[in-house]
């Protein structure tokens, strides 16, 4: 099974890792899932267990895969609610954190957009989905969100409209398009002198800009996300034991 690989200079363990990705990602496997257990990637690969076992540490220190006691291995998705939502941290009126609802405002192809296509690692000719989105609580858009995907990864989108998409878009994608959100890398900024329609500020309220690329499994950028916010609704906690 890893017979390609041997004119490369890789670890068989790097070999049996590469494969287990390729597996999760193809085969849009389900989180909830179970991954076969080390045994039958060992006969699968016809490598020792030791040496699975080794791939599949690796990819759980890289955050792809997660153990759990008596039940097995299964994929992991990043908690991103635990990445934005941080910076902005909404409660109800009896005070209570809430989750903010998302909404899809807008969703249409564009052309290439230069920064935009640079920014997704493809070629500055290739069309794009761009998407619209409001995170709301009790009837308050709180963050306003401008989202830009590479259409030839997202072609089923382009045939939706905004009351097709779910709540949470990351799980949408994987099931929809089969690309599975891994990691993400996010930048932020405080900006003047911008106004947002959904958010209704005007340009003398400073803004939270957080921009954010996606990728997926393989490290590929497959979505580059912009999220504004009031800044005076911002605020940075952090425990330090």
């Amino acid at each position: 099974m890893l017979n390609n690989f041997k004119e490369f200079k890789m670890p068989r363990y790097e070999q049996v890792r590469w494969h287990i990705q390729t597996l999760l990602t193809e085969s849009k496997w389900d989180e909830n899932t179970p991954l076969p257990t080390e045994q039958e990637f060992a006969d699968k690969y016809e490598v020792s267990v030791g040496t699975v076992r080794k791939a599949v540490e690796k990819l759980v220190e890289d955050g792809v895969l997660i153990k759990q006691q008596g039940k097995g291995t299964f994929l992991k998705r990043p908690d991103f609610a635990s990445s934005l939502l941080r910076f902005f941290k909404f409660r109800d009126k009896d005070a209570r954190y809430v989750t903010p609802t998302g909404i899809i405002k807008k969703i249409i192809v564009i052309d290439g957009i230069d920064d935009i296509n640079k920014k997704l690692n493809i070629g500055k000719n290739k069309a794009l989905i761009y998407i619209e989105r409001t995170r709301m609580v009790e009837d308050r858009v709180l963050l306003s969100e401008k989202i830009w995907l590479p259409k030839s990864r997202f072609q089923a989108f382009a045939t939706l409209n905004p009351e097709d998409f779910e709540n949470l878009l990351y799980p949408f994608y994987y099931t929809k398009c089969g690309q599975f959100v891994s990691s993400a890398v996010e930048t932020l900024y405080f900006i003047t002198d911008h106004s947002d329609d959904y958010l209704g500020n005007t340009k003398q309220e400073n803004l939270v800009k957080v921009c954010r690329i996606a990728k997926n499994l393989e490290g590929d950028p497959i979505e580059y996300r912009e999220s504004y916010g009031l800044a005076e609704k911002f605020s940075y906690e952090i425990n330090i034991i």
